[in-house]
């Protein structure tokens, strides 16, 4: 990798949570007390920790362990994987949207609560990505059905629906000011929109992230952030290169929200090293992201949009990076790596998982300003 030498590791690992399946999804509740994970087994799975973060562990203590990290009991309702979670500002409540179409709302304190409320369609067939408004007072949904709607979290009732363009939609980000709705697509396409009036904005384009190899299509806009200004949006995804599932570059393009013009386009591997899955804001002043494709191949990696390279990475090799959960506190990071094959000599169960694939989560200690 060429830009191997500019990269320093200053980050601690804190604690392993081991899974019982592959998970999805993490997200911190707004206090910090509570990490949750989506599954692929159809459950919210569960840890409580310290509200202020975990300490840090001996200086002789080789092997990561659960620290003062309690795991609880996961919680049902999905009948496909869970696919996307969201938090509430205020710590009330939880939404969590499955492979099915199924969106769920629910108490974030109790224990398998009925719900607040929930859809059994909310989208016809996978329920790909969520976003809350600022305020939490809207959900964003996208899914397989290339349709965007718009949520009242209060009671669940329908605010807004449209088209999202007649191409697979993947990625959803809020403007911090709430006046528009970023949509990321297959073809490399991020559609901006008026939420409350499903109008459409305009669009900006990251046609790199995609590529029709014979009758396959490779890439898509997998994630969406803006910074805290919002005056940049980043754009998560991966430059193929030969076609096929995973082969292409990952990388992470920065865009100008005055007009959507490239900034930066940064390259985060090699070919066939996969895609940019999830990328967050820092209120420090730089991205979060994690990319994944072949086994062994994962990356955390922490970037200044100054520079021409990750200022920080994970130190040692991690399995497939698929999500990053930054904890309120600002400090800590939940890094969610899948371990295992992915379909080389091993048949996928009724379920839709590789049996035996598991997706430990690892909660770093992020480097000092």
């Amino acid at each position: 990798m060429t830009h191997s030498k500019s990269v320093r590791s200053e980050l601690r690992l804190l604690a392993k949570l081991p899974a019982t399946c592959q998970l999805s999804m993490l997200r911190y509740s707004a206090d910090g007390g509570l990490l949750l994970a989506a599954g692929r087994d159809g459950q919210l799975h569960r840890w409580k920790l310290p509200p202020e973060g975990l300490p840090l562990p001996p200086a002789d203590q080789k092997q990561p362990t659960m620290g003062s990290v309690e795991s609880l009991t996961p919680l049902t309702g999905h009948n496909g994987w869970v696919s996307c979670l969201a938090t509430s500002a205020d710590g009330k409540w939880l939404i969590s949207g499955d492979t099915w179409g199924r969106l769920i709302c629910r108490s974030q304190a109790a224990e398998q609560s009925e719900p607040i409320w929930q859809h059994a369609e909310a989208h016809a067939g996978w329920l790909r990505a969520m976003a809350l408004s600022p305020d939490s007072q809207q959900l964003a949904t996208c899914g397989a059905d290339r349709m965007i709607r718009l949520w009242n979290t209060t009671d669940g009732s329908l605010l807004q629906q449209f088209s999202g363009g007649g191409q697979d939609l993947y990625s959803l980000a809020f403007h911090p000011d709430g006046t528009r709705l970023a949509v990321g697509d297959l073809q490399g396409v991020i559609g901006l929109w008026d939420h409350h009036t499903g109008q459409s904005l305009g669009q900006w384009e990251a046609r790199e992230f995609y590529k029709l190899s014979y009758i396959q299509e490779v890439g898509g806009v997998r994630g969406l952030a803006w910074n805290g200004a919002g005056t940049v949006l980043a754009a998560a995804g991966c430059i193929p290169e030969n076609g096929g599932f995973v082969q292409g570059i990952p990388a992470l393009r920065l865009l100008n929200a005055a007009d959507g013009s490239l900034l930066q386009q940064l390259k985060l591997g090699d070919n066939q090293e996969g895609f940019v899955h999830e990328v967050t804001w820092h209120p420090q002043d730089y991205w979060m992201g994690v990319c994944s494709g072949q086994p062994g191949r994962g990356r955390f990696f922490l970037h200044r949009s100054s520079a021409d390279a990750p200022f920080c990475q994970n130190p040692a090799p991690l399995a497939n990076c698929h999500s990053v959960a930054l904890h309120p506190g600002g400090r800590q990071v939940a890094v969610l790596a899948n371990e295992g094959t992915y379909g080389q000599q091993k048949s996928m169960a009724r379920e839709g998982i590789y049996p035996g694939n598991t997706s430990p989560v690892h909660l770093f200690e992020l480097p000092a300003d």
